[in-house]
């Protein structure tokens, strides 16, 4: 057999690949890997590959590209989904087919379906929740539709001030929270211990579980265990997402407050969590508004106690005029029978006054100056006294 040219074999091979796909676009299942994304320019360059789901075997590797026309397709989907454009993401993708002799056969992206991989995101969001329900059916189980857990029924404290703080260092999500917190208008102080780690990437689920359980073992009495980091893609919150975090949230004794995202972004840890919030500075704007309430309950206590003191003291005040007015009555009633009874007993006491009797004719008589009632000691021609209303006269007993 005669051999042909390269470039005779690569025509041939561009005539049949443009007859069966030239015009055409189909729907293809690959995931992204090498991406040379160039924002600037408005194109992408990627290799698209299918592996064998088991073993992760590449089955099929082919170039790809996104030109100019097509880059906002990138946008729209990362939009739409809240999934960054990255690398190792399963994508549904509209392409054309075409073969150029000079640099071989490539795929032309026309269009991503966003539906295809939040659908995904969602169907293993959802193995994962239902192997949870499965498996540790006493921290977690479903309710009325409702995921309930044990950290979700722990009672929450009156106040939340000291506080255990799982973040990046020196992150967004860190100084959103930490300024929001020193900030507050009501003055209020909190003790923070930051346990530090990474929050995004490989190995991010177990370096926060090994913080949460640092927060366990350590012996302080925490009021919450707060768990931030800024806003990013779907992917970002990928250590969020996880079984091990799924069961480590579920079952710690002191409640999670997690503030991982933004409005996009609903993870299993935020189902399972004690309260979830959307962003690190609504987690810092829940505690102080949780602690603002607990102060407004107290000034409200205070002024329900400042006015049953008022009440309390207006009613005894009243039952001390009643008693008084009382007491002045039975007393001035008292006193004036009192004085009736003097007023009767002068007018007795001056009717038997001595010199009063003398006057109505009767004489009193005296052995030296004694009051004489019997006659049995008076003695013949002794002297007595006779005393008269007028005087007195001696006297000389004959008989």
């Amino acid at each position: 057999m005669s051999p042909i040219r390269l470039s005779d074999l690569a025509f041939t091979l561009e005539a049949v690949i443009d007859e069966a796909f030239g015009q055409k676009a189909v729907w293809v299942v690959a995931e992204t890997s090498d991406i040379k994304n160039y924002p600037d320019r408005g194109y992408c360059f990627l290799t698209l590959v299918d592996r064998e789901s088991a073993g992760r075997e590449t089955l099929a590797k082919m170039e790809a590209c996104i030109w100019r026309r097509n880059y906002h397709t990138i946008g729209n989907f990362e939009q739409e989904t809240g999934v960054a454009f990255a690398r190792n993401i399963q994508l549904l993708l509209l392409v054309s087919v075409s073969y150029s002799p000079v640099y071989g056969l490539r795929l032309e992206i026309l269009k991503i379906d966003p539906s295809y991989t939040l659908g995904n995101l969602e169907r293993e969001r959802q193995a994962v929740l239902d192997s949870l329900v499965k498996d540790h059916p006493d921290l977690i189980w479903l309710e009325a539709g409702q995921y309930i857990t044990a950290n979700q029924l722990l009672p929450r404290p009156a106040v939340m001030q000291r506080l255990a703080l799982i973040t990046a260092p020196n992150s967004d999500g860190w100084r959103d929270f930490r300024h929001e917190l020193a900030q507050n208008p009501f003055g209020y102080d909190f003790v923070v211990d930051e346990f530090l780690t990474q929050v995004q990437g490989q190995g991010a689920e177990r370096a926060i579980c090994g913080q949460l359980e640092r927060i366990r073992t350590n012996g302080v009495a925490y009021d919450a265990v707060v768990i931030v980091r800024g806003g990013g893609s779907q992917l970002d919150f990928g250590s969020f997402d996880t079984y091990l975090m799924g069961q480590t949230v579920a079952g710690f004794g002191i409640p999670i407050l997690a503030g991982i995202g933004h409005e996009r972004n609903i993870s299993i840890t935020d189902l399972l969590c004690h309260q979830s919030v959307k962003t690190p500075t609504k987690a810092a704007a829940f505690l102080i508004e949780h602690n603002r309430q607990f102060e407004e309950s107290c000034l409200q206590l205070r002024e329900r106690l400042r006015m049953v003191a008022r009440e309390a003291l207006l009613s005894a005040r009243e039952n001390l005029d009643r008693e008084t007015e009382r007491l002045r009555f039975v007393s001035h009633t008292y006193l004036r029978g009192r004085h009736t009874d003097l007023a009767e007993k002068a007018v007795t006491l001056r009717h038997l006054d001595p010199s009063n009797v003398l006057k109505r004719g009767y004489a009193l008589l005296l052995r030296n100056g004694r009051i004489l009632t019997h006659t049995t000691n008076i003695q013949p021609n002794e002297t007595l006294q006779v005393q008269m209303y007028d005087g007195s006269i001696n006297v000389v007993v004959s008989q």
